[in-house]
Formats: structure tokens, sequence, C-alpha cells
């Protein structure tokens, strides 16, 4: 079963403690009233909650209570919610009080048993004991219509809620389907409160009409709904790939509450819908905030400033990230991506640095073409030609060509002509270099000829 922001507060029972109990029992029909909101309907079939109000206007006749069973349903009531603030609610104490009037359960009316199981109900509440309390709340309900309708709607949604709380979604949305006949009005937490209980029953469909109910009445009263509201509104959305609508959703939890998370979901939700700068810019802010905290996550961040061609900020991620908070491993891959970074920056002497501890790291050819790619360009050509010729016997070099264009120019550079124009050849026997490499062979013939002349002059 999927689990949500819990729709009842685990403090349930101290809640309707405090507001209910500390009233004499002849008032608690109206107290109940308004401490219970109007509830919403939903049902599979027709899936949106809405308030039917079947017992508008019903009136009831029913018993009053005697005067000692009054006196010692209000000691009991005492005892949950004492009048002074200094002292501590009793709950096992009214328990006991209860249970003496329970005793003699045969010689009380039917008014005075509803108060009896709705008092006992109470104080299980008290104690967290939310079963214990369902069952003295069903007694009670079982009195009906010894009772004002008020009194009866509100149990039914608290024993709904008890049974959310007691992570029985099913037995909770069937219980408060029927509080929904009491129901005068709908109000936003209602049907958000519906959208958890559909959701955990694996019921999209009907967890997303009632969480856009919920959301639509809040904002129509000019009100910021809940983030729980949000976050479930846009997950629902997401389950069915509906990025459109999903992305509205995101984009007012991040104004409504900025947070690291929501921007890096940002980038990946304009990443699906091909939105690639709008991505990288909210993938960069997530990074501002601090939201990339693994090493995955810098490094997929560098790989995006290098797609979008600002290498530089590429450098300063993952030195941050390799240096100074040690989250990313310096292995021979990471090192070799900052240097590539920095070559590409046109810091060719940083580049080279770190091109030379990748190396140190690594037998892989394509890292050690790129260590000698830098000492090229920092004209450093025996080492440029060394390592070439290494990457060359490792292997695994995805542009074999350009591997031996780099040896074959420190070659030129250092006036070995022949076996420049070797390489140069070999390089040229992969179609993509061929009209390059031809071109060397024959600027280095010519430059050969040209040394030997020299030669012959002096």
């Amino acid at each position: 079963m999927r689990q949500v922001f819990p729709a009842v507060s685990v403090a349930l029972g101290r809640t309707f403690l405090a507001s209910v109990i500390a009233v004499s029992p002849l008032l608690l029909s109206k107290v109940i009233d308004t401490v219970a909101p109007g509830v919403v309907e939903i049902s599979t079939a027709n899936a949106q909650v809405k308030a039917k109000n079947k017992h508008a206007g019903e009136q009831r006749k029913f018993p009053n209570v005697s005067e000692s069973f009054g006196k010692k349903i209000t000691e009991a009531a005492n005892y949950l919610q004492p009048p002074e603030e200094t002292t501590k609610p009793n709950p096992k104490k009214a328990m006991q009080l209860l249970g003496e009037l329970e005793a003699n359960k045969a010689k009380l009316n039917a008014y005075e048993l509803v108060l009896l199981y709705q008092y006992s109900g109470y104080a299980y509440l008290g104690e967290e004991n939310y079963a214990k309390a369902i069952e003295s709340f069903n007694k009670m309900l079982a009195q009906t219509p010894n009772m004002p309708v008020a009194t009866e709607a509100s149990t039914i949604r608290i024993v709904g809620q008890l049974y959310s709380q007691l992570d029985n979604p099913q037995k909770a949305l069937d219980t408060l389907l029927k509080w929904t006949e009491y129901a005068d009005a709908l109000k936003p937490e209602d049907s958000y409160m519906f959208s958890t209980l559909y959701y955990q029953l694996e019921d999209n469909k009907n967890a997303q009409l009632n969480i856009n109910e919920a959301v639509s009445k809040q904002e129509a009263a000019g009100k910021v709904p809940a983030e729980s509201w949000y976050v479930l509104q846009r997950g629902l959305y997401f389950d069915k790939e509906d990025y459109k609508n999903g992305l509205v959703v995101l984009e007012k939890l991040i104004k409504h509450y900025p947070k690291a998370q929501y921007w890096k979901q940002l980038s990946q939700v304009y990443r699906v819908m091909d939105r690639t700068n709008d991505a990288l810019y909210a993938l960069e802010t997530c990074y501002l905030m601090g939201g990339l905290t693994t090493e995955k996550d810098l490094v997929n961040m560098a790989y995006s400033f290098f797609e979008a061609e600002v290498p530089y900020k590429a450098v300063k991620v993952l030195k941050k990230g390799i240096y100074t908070d040690k989250i990313i491993e310096p292995t021979a891959k990471n090192l070799k991506l900052l240097a590539d970074a920095l070559r590409l920056s046109q810091n060719a002497k940083e580049s080279l640095t770190e091109y030379e501890k990748a190396a140190e790291k690594s037998t892989d050819g394509e890292l050690i073409i790129g260590l000698a790619q830098a000492y090229l360009a920092n004209d450093k050509f025996k080492e440029a030609s060394k390592w070439g010729r290494e990457a060359l016997q490792k292997g695994g070099i995805k542009r074999v060509d350009y591997a031996n264009i780099t040896v074959a120019q420190a070659e030129f550079e250092l006036k070995n002509f022949d076996t420049a124009i070797k390489y140069f050849k070999e390089a040229g026997k992969d179609a993509r270099s061929a009209k390059l490499a031809a071109q060397w062979v024959t600027f280095s013939e010519k430059e050969k000829e040209r040394m030997e002349v020299l030669s012959k002059q002096e």
C-alpha cells in the first residue's frame, strides 16, 4: 500500500479531547457540530467527492439524561479534559467512572447509552488506543436515531479518520463516504483527505480528481495549498506521464516552497520535454542551493555544462567536488574529465597537470591520448609523442586517427619527418581524416626536402 502525507493527525485524540470533552453532556451535540468540518463524497464510480446533505432539516427526539448520570459523565469529562490547565488529563480514571456506568447500562436510557459510548471513545482516544475507540464509537452509532444528527455525523467522521490512522484506507474510505450523507459543504482539506485515501488504494484517477478539487478551491479562496497537496498532485500527474500539467504544479511548489529538490526535479522534467537550456538553468540553481550532494549528481552537472559548451563552469564544479568538498573521487575518469574541461577552457597548463594525475591511475588508451594532446598543446613534443604511442599500444581509443595525428604532429615538430609521415599515413586510413592527413603528408615531405637542402648548404 502506498504511503502519503497522513490525512489524519497522530494527535487526533488530543485534538478532539481539547475541543469536545470539557462541556456539559447536554450541550455536547452543539459543540460536536462545530468541531467536525464538512466532508465530501467520493465513490469509485463517480470519482469526485461531493456533499450530499441528505439529513438537512431532520429533527430527532430522544430522552433527557438523569441528574445522577449527568453528574457522573461530567466528572468523567473533567478527568479527560481537566478544567484547570495545570492538571493533566487522566483517561484511566475517566474509564473507571465510565465502567461503573456501563456496569449498570441496563438502567440507562437510549441517549445516556449514546453519551456513555461516546465518552468511552474519547477516553480511548486519550490513550491513543484507536481500535478500542472505534469499537466504542460504533456502539454509540448503533443507538441511532437516539442522538442529534450532528453528533452522529461527526462521530462517523471520527471513525473514518481513525481507520485511516490504523492504515486501513478502504475501511476509512467506506466510512467517510457514509459521512458525506450528512455534510452540507465541502472544504479543500476534505478533498485532500479523500485523495490520499484513493491514492493509498492505488486508484489514481479518483485521487487526481479530488486533489485537483482541493487545490483549485484553496487557490480560488486566495490561499496557498499545503506543500503536501502540491506534492501529491504533482506525483499523480507524473505517474501518468502528464509532464505538462505536472510541470505547472512543480513550478508552484518552487514558488511557494522553494527547495533544492524541486529544482532538481524541474531540471529532469525540462530535459524530458527537450527544454535543454531550461534544464541546465534549473540544475545549476539546484547546485547553487546545495542540492547536489553526490558524486553522480555533480559529475552529471559537469557533463551538462560540457553539452552546453560552457566548460569553465564544469571546471568549477569538478574542482570544488574533487579538491574542496572531496565528494567526487579523484579517479582517472574524473580527473580526465576535469583535464578536458580545463583544456577546453584554454587552461592548457593546469589541464596538463590533471591529465598527468589521471594517466598515473589508468591504463585506458582514451585517457592517455588526452594526456598526449595536452602535452602537444603545451609544446612538450617528446612527451606528446611518447604518450600518444602509449595510447595506441593500450588500445580502446575512440578515434585512432586522432591519436595517430597527435603522434605525427609531435614528431613533425621534432623534425622527425619520416616518422611523422608514417603516422600521418596511418591516420589517413580513416576516411574522416584522409584529407587532413594527406595535406600533412605533402607538407611534411616538402619540409623534409627543405631541411635537407639547408643541411647540404651548410
